[in-house]
């Protein structure tokens, strides 16, 4: 009786071991438009300064390098970590693929306080896309505050 369970745990193991060993690693689908500004907010909350950098093209991504060069490794961590620490929630909306190489979304932030709104232009260069222009937010008050009680 022990010799079959043992070779029964031993058949078992090898089976897992074997699908394991035989399932697909690493299969993504084809990048999503937006996926860039999911990374660019990801790498600002890790504080990953070059994948952060990396989401960007053109004047933004002169400014951020210029703004690199002229301080340190940890306060440009904390300078893009800034923005995005007290972001509750995010959400893409209202996106638009111009066309191949164009793209608009606008992006809610929800902090404690405040909402905030922004336009995210992207463009394909060099088969990625990246962020080359954010307008400026603009700012709506909450008519509840974030994590406020509703019904008192």
């Amino acid at each position: 009786m022990n010799n079959k369970l043992f070779i029964s745990i031993v058949v078992i193991v090898i089976l897992i071991g074997v699908m394991w060993l035989t399932a697909p690693r690493g299969a993504k689908g084809p990048e999503r438009v937006e996926d860039v500004i999911w990374k660019m907010f990801s790498a600002a909350l890790a504080g990953d300064t070059q994948q952060y950098i990396d989401c960007f093209s053109g004047p933004p991504r002169n400014v951020l390098e210029e703004n690199r060069k002229q301080t340190t490794e940890a306060a440009f961590q904390d300078y893009i970590r800034r923005d995005v620490q007290d972001i509750k929630a995010l959400s893409i909306i209202n996106g638009q693929q111009e066309d191949a190489q164009r793209a608009v979304f606008e992006v809610e932030a929800v902090y404690p306080d405040r909402n905030e709104n922004q336009i995210f232009s992207l463009q394909k260069i060099q088969g990625k896309w990246k962020i080359v222009s954010i307008s400026r937010p603009v700012i709506t008050k909450q008519p509840i505050p974030y994590l406020e009680q509703v019904v008192k």
